[in-house]
């Protein structure tokens, strides 16, 4: 992880309550291409993905840089080791799992010491997954990114501003991998006010409360939560994408 990391320290709650989770058939289909066992969850922040992992693998490690996500994740998964590592210096010992996952973080790696360190913590023809849950723009996400482009000096649009998602996508299919599967799933997430209002405060790039100028940024998201929301609820249309790859 870089320095970015710290960016979530005061995010966590938020983050461990109001982040989406992933489909079942996400996880089936990893472990269709697999043997199930031991598995690395990157960035593994609160704990979300990892939670997703435990039902369908084992052993699980997870490794997050932040203490405050690690906080958040024990008390979410208690039991479950949470290295206090990053992508690229996990702590984990050599040839020690079959798959990596890297779920919402990969975009704060630098993406050529975690394949170093991929190479060193995978058994022999082990592999990388690579997952983002992603929201497909419609006029209500457009909008909402409207307040943010307006008030989030940091927000950027694509892979956390790395790279456009078209960019991201070229790069993980023809430089990245030598060998890759792409598969996405529906993941639609529904959210009443007070979820949608955390879920935005848990992004790397939202004001915080206390911050100059965050009374406006979540008055005008209830404004655009008012306006699309029908029943007390508006809904996401996310698409979760994974990028299962291997490395030369």
């Amino acid at each position: 992880m870089t320095d970015n990391r710290e960016l979530f320290t005061a995010k966590a709650e938020d983050y461990a309550r109001f982040r989406p989770s992933y489909p079942s058939a996400a996880i089936d289909w990893l472990r269709e291409r697999s043997s199930g066992g031991a598995v690395a969850d990157i960035g593994a922040g609160t704990g979300i993905f990892t939670k997703c992992l435990l039902r369908r693998f084992a052993p699980v490690y997870a490794v997050e840089p932040n203490a405050a996500m690690r906080a958040a994740f024990r008390r979410f998964l208690p039991g479950i080791p949470c290295l206090d590592g990053s992508g690229e210096r996990t702590g984990l010992p050599d040839g020690s799992v079959e798959l990596a996952t890297v779920a919402q973080a990969f975009h704060w790696l630098d993406e050529e010491l975690f394949k170093h360190e991929a190479r060193r913590i995978l058994r022999p023809n082990g592999q990388v997954a690579i997952i983002w849950n992603s929201c497909v723009k419609n006029e209500f996400t457009l909008a909402r990114d409207e307040v943010c482009k307006k008030y989030c000096p940091r927000f950027r649009a694509g892979h956390a501003g790395k790279r456009s998602t078209a960019e991201g996508d070229a790069f993980l299919r023809e430089v990245y991998f030598s060998e890759v599967e792409v598969v996405s799933f529906d993941n639609p997430f529904v959210m009443d006010l007070t979820a949608f209002l955390g879920n935005m405060r848990s992004r790397s790039y939202a004001l915080a409360p206390g911050d100059a100028g965050f009374a406006g940024f979540e008055a005008e998201l209830q404004k655009v939560f008012d306006r699309f929301g029908e029943n007390g609820v508006v809904t996401e249309r996310q698409l979760t994408e994974i990028y299962l790859g291997r490395f030369a």
